[in-house]
């Protein structure tokens, strides 16, 4: 698939794969929400911190040479981020989840963690601040309703993330789109996107969001190009593997 075909569409399929279709250097930021070895139910390998380990090198070549990579972690796992990371860390924000009830070992936590990571020296395009409050419920989008994913984050947040780090008409990549959340944020302020996302359930709910959005905002984009889901596995040795290599890769 040719990159310009990939701009402003959400495609069905695993990002191991169709991330090497994007040539090096040709996006201008990253956003993503990984998994991170939680166990969500209904997302897939949410348990295996490889995937992500995986994908970090290639981050790094697509990405522009001074440009940021945002990526929400568990707090649990907080340190595992910067393991084998070819990034330099920039700073963390905080959406604060007012209505947060995930159980911790200090009791609960109502925080959530964008750890924010930058490739040589970019410039931030718009100062703000470096915590943010949740929307009212859990999956809930007050002018969409509830969300069908496990772990969805708000649009709102992004399109703050996006306005600080990312200007108009730049082409934003989340590799582990979920439920598009990231994509609906670009196309609410005048970003290009691409998303890769492997779950079909979470293509179709991404794909829905887009349509009402694009209408909404009489927009042009086209809002799905769904391709047939690739089924080879890396295993996990593989995985390890080139995780192991990044900072041979990358010396920092």
């Amino acid at each position: 698939m040719k990159f310009e075909e990939m701009i402003n569409k959400i495609i069905c399929g695993d990002a191991r794969y169709l991330i090497k279709e994007i040539p090096d250097e040709s996006i201008d930021c990253i956003i993503t929400d990984p998994p991170y070895g939680l166990d969500s139910i209904g997302i897939k390998n949410d348990g295996d911190l490889s995937l992500f380990y995986a994908l970090l090198p290639e981050f790094y070549r697509v990405l522009k040479r001074d440009a940021f990579f945002l990526t929400f972690f568990s707090t649990k796992y907080l340190p595992l981020v910067f393991q084998n990371n070819p990034f330099t860390y920039f700073w963390q924000i905080i959406l604060y989840c007012p209505h947060g009830a995930v159980s911790s070992p200090i009791g609960f936590t109502k925080f959530m963690s964008c750890i924010v990571f930058r490739k040589n020296f970019p410039k931030i395009v718009k100062r703000n601040k470096d915590i943010f409050e949740d929307t009212p419920g859990r999956a809930i989008e007050p002018d969409e309703g509830y969300i069908d994913h496990p772990s969805p984050k708000p649009k709102l947040f992004i399109e703050q993330l996006l306005q600080m780090f990312t200007k108009e008409n730049d082409i934003v990549l989340d590799p582990l789109a979920g439920a598009g959340s990231t994509l609906v944020a670009c196309l609410r302020t005048r970003r290009r996107f691409i998303g890769f996302e492997i779950e079909e359930k979470y293509c179709k709910i991404a794909q829905e969001r887009l349509k009402k959005f694009s209408i909404q905002y009489s927009t042009n984009f086209n809002v799905v190009n769904k391709t047939p889901q690739i089924t080879k596995k890396l295993n996990k040795k593989e995985n390890f593997k080139s995780a192991k290599n990044i900072l041979k890769l990358f010396p920092k």
